[in-house]
């Protein structure tokens, strides 16, 4: 994965597809966070396309309303921040587990970039 992700930081449209399709895959795998967080941020600093900003969005926000919230998330919210939430504030408006202070504080901080009231 450390090769996918130096691709992405050098914007090879194929490492750019894997490193969407691996934060999107649930299975663990040894150093994981280390490997998901690093490839959260290489796609935040390269251009995606519509679809893998839609893979994301998705990703990200069903993760959030479901109160799932590893590690590498951290990461996973500034990508998010990136690529905006999108048609998702619904679900995370419905969804969200407000009395998880770990899926709120980063529910307000994509509130917070979005320009919303927190």
């Amino acid at each position: 994965m450390d090769e996918v992700i130096k691709g992405i930081e050098e914007g090879d449209r194929a490492c750019v597809a894997l490193g969407v399709d691996f934060v999107e895959e649930d299975a663990r795998f040894p150093f994981g966070a280390t490997l998901k967080s690093n490839t959260a941020r290489a796609l935040r600093r390269t251009d995606l396309t519509e679809l893998q900003k839609a893979r994301v969005r998705e990703r990200v926000s069903n993760m959030l309303a479901s109160g799932v919230i590893p590690h590498e998330m951290r990461e996973y919210a500034k990508l998010l921040r990136k690529v905006g939430v999108g048609e998702h504030w619904p679900q995370l408006e419905r969804d969200i587990q407000r009395n998880n202070p770990y899926a709120m504080r980063f529910y307000n901080s994509l509130r917070l970039a979005e320009g919303l009231k927190v």
